[in-house]
């Protein structure tokens, strides 16, 4: 009897070390008293959470629930994302900084004025390195990709606005995907005027007759496709919602635009390690919304 009770107690002592090892308890990031520092730590601890994507616990300055998807694979790294934005306009508001569009579909559009318009999305103190997400958009109007930055640099015919040769202006009719400050480059999702007709410098550097170069702080790290596929009319108003923009469908041949891999997903590896506290995005256009434009039905982000 005695030797019965003492291997209980042994039991029960060593499930109270188990338990309070961080690196093999189940409840690791799933239970208030038991917070991970990320996703990605809580992925790579607790192989309890790996089929478990939804709200966990982590501790930065503070104990928070935070999304997490534990089965998202983008650049090869899979598991421990956690998501800082989720927007789908035809069913949430649009963040501070933007505005629902009841002319097209109550979808998410800058302002009526030329220039970029901001978005942030926290990260809640969570340090990253890498960045993963999607967006899908359409074309209103004269978008002309690169054309602002060209513009700007002397290399195009000039803009109706002042543009910029930097991040921190206008240098792509489209989306521009930052942090920091001052802005340092993640994505960009440019914005071609059309598909398979040539106007010069005012499509895609991918389009059938190409046009302006991205700036050289934009490497490749961009996307780039038009809404048009036939020839541009001066419609102004034109919403083109039979083409959704960055999917990697629908391009016509000799243009290239659709051939990046993973479209409309993008991964960005980071340098070094970022504590930036959030991550902003700008719909950016030089002329003005009744000229052209960018509606934005979709958007996710996730860091790891």
């Amino acid at each position: 009897m005695l030797v019965v009770y003492y291997i209980f107690v042994v039991a029960v002592l060593l499930d109270q070390v188990v338990s309070d090892d961080p690196t093999t308890c189940t409840k690791y990031g799933l239970e208030l008293d038991h917070p991970g520092t990320s996703c990605a730590d809580i992925y790579e601890k607790n192989p309890a959470s790996h089929y478990k994507s939804g709200l966990h616990v982590i501790k930065t300055n503070k104990v928070q629930l935070v999304y997490c998807d534990m089965s998202l694979e983008c650049g090869s790294h899979k598991g421990g994302w956690m998501r800082i934005a989720d927007l789908n306009s035809s069913r949430d508001n649009c963040p501070p900084g933007w505005i629902k569009n009841s002319g097209y579909n109550s979808l998410c559009t800058g302002g009526s004025a030329a220039g970029c318009y901001s978005a942030h999305f926290t990260t809640d103190g969570t340090s990253f390195s890498r960045i993963c997400g999607m967006m899908k958009g359409y074309q209103k109007g004269s978008m002309d990709a690169f054309h602002p930055y060209s513009s700007a640099s002397g290399k195009g015919y000039p803009s109706p606005v002042t543009v910029s040769t930097t991040l921190d202006g206008i240098y792509v009719d489209g989306v521009s995907i930052t942090y920091g400050n001052p802005h340092k480059h993640i994505w960009t999702y440019a914005v071609g005027l059309s598909e398979d007709h040539n106007y010069g410098i005012l499509n895609c550097p991918c389009a059938k007759y190409p046009g302006a170069t991205p700036p050289p702080y934009i490497g490749n790290d961009y996307y780039c496709e038009s809404g048009n596929s036939g020839r541009y009319e001066g419609e102004e108003s034109t919403l083109y919602p039979g083409d959704p923009l960055w999917d990697g469908n629908n391009c016509p041949s000799e243009n290239n635009c659709c051939n990046r891999p993973g479209m409309p997903w993008f991964f960005q590896q980071l340098p070094v390690k970022e504590s930036a506290s959030s991550i902003e995005v700008r719909i950016c256009n030089d002329q003005v919304f009744g000229n052209e434009g960018v509606v934005i039905e979709t958007l996710q982000l996730y860091i790891q």
